[in-house]
């Protein structure tokens, strides 16, 4: 039955009633003053056999409306991957729309999932196999007395390398939790001024690795999480500066305008090509794999970037010029 036809129903149903009514009415009016008691109480009689016809059919009329609508949705239960059930009808299609979206995000997330999953056990694997491989050289007395050292700070290594990855799982799914239970608080917080915390943070590293870093800019407030958004200008820095040339830069910009602040931080560093810069907020993704595990990198520093800019509604943008450098743009509106 399609959405014209209930509507057909619909006012069917509504025509008896006012039908039924108005018979009633106008009988009595007709009536009344010159029937006797006894005809009256026979008219009654009469007038309420047709009442009680009138609301059977309209109750009638109800359920083959209502049977109409619950059946394909009962039909959608048992099958929810059949939206097809409900195609006829023109007033469930935001309805179906909506399934349609939530079905496809369903998959999506799936399979991100599963992409996460793999790759974390890649992840876990290899600092793992390192470490056991290096303690059971020690421990069988392979190696020899000049290689303790050294395979003793490899394990070290890695064994950081773990401890850093499993600290930014933790961030993820913090972030992940807050975003769908929406606790994450917001105030006024000068993000100039935090901006200024994680510099200041980052320069010895800046400096070892041949990097200059620096902040422009003035106060300025927007509203935010002051602990996640120091996360987020950390991870954006420290990509930076990892991921830079000798005698590199690192140029952290606070822009403010009438529509809203912009954090921008833009490096001279190896730069990414066109067809990975929007991968690059994927998790454990690497553009320079070899790169990445010789600088320290996790490959969730920017994921965690992502969650931090879409919890506080900002627009994240990347400009990156292989060989040249990479910008990237976090627009606060007001």
């Amino acid at each position: 039955m399609t959405g014209q036809t209930l509507k057909k129903l619909l006012a069917f149903g509504a025509f008896l009633i006012f039908l039924t009514a108005l018979l009633i009415v106008l009988v009595f009016q007709s009536y009344i003053d010159v029937l006797s008691s006894k005809k009256i109480a026979e008219l009654a009689v009469a007038v309420l056999a047709v009442l009680v016809s009138a609301v059977v059919c309209a109750v009638l009329v109800s359920l083959k409306i209502t049977k109409s609508i619950v059946e394909p949705i009962e039909r959608l239960g048992k099958n929810p991957d059949n939206l097809e059930a409900l195609k006829g009808f023109r007033e469930l299609q935001p309805f179906i729309s909506e399934l349609k979206a939530q079905k496809k995000k369903q998959k999506a997330l799936s399979k991100q999932k599963k992409q996460f999953t793999a790759n974390l056990s890649h992840e876990l694997k290899t600092p793992l196999t390192s470490i056991a491989g290096y303690a059971e050289l020690i421990e069988t007395g392979i190696a020899k007395d000049e290689d303790i050292k050294p395979f003793a700070a490899t394990i070290r290594k890695q064994a950081l390398r773990l401890v850093s990855v499993s600290e930014d799982i933790i961030k993820l799914s913090q972030l992940e939790e807050n975003d769908e239970e929406n606790t994450v608080s917001f105030t006024s917080v000068d993000i100039y001024e935090i901006a200024g915390r994680c510099v200041e943070a980052l320069s010895i590293n800046a400096k070892l690795r041949d990097v200059t870093i620096s902040l422009n800019g003035e106060s300025t407030l927007v509203n935010g999480n002051p602990s996640l958004l120091e996360e987020l200008i950390y991870n954006l820095c420290d990509n930076a500066i990892r991921y830079n040339k000798d005698n590199g830069r690192v140029d952290v910009n606070i822009l403010s305008d009438e529509k809203g602040v912009t954090l921008v931080v833009e490096d001279t560093g190896i730069g990414i090509e066109e067809k990975y810069q929007q991968r690059v907020f994927e998790r454990f993704f690497r553009v320079d794999k070899s790169r990445s595990k010789e600088t320290g990198g996790t490959g969730l520093g920017l994921a965690i970037v992502k969650h931090i800019a879409q919890l506080h509604e900002a627009e994240l943008n990347v400009d990156s010029k292989l060989g040249y450098g990479t910008k990237i743009s976090i627009f606060f509106s007001k």
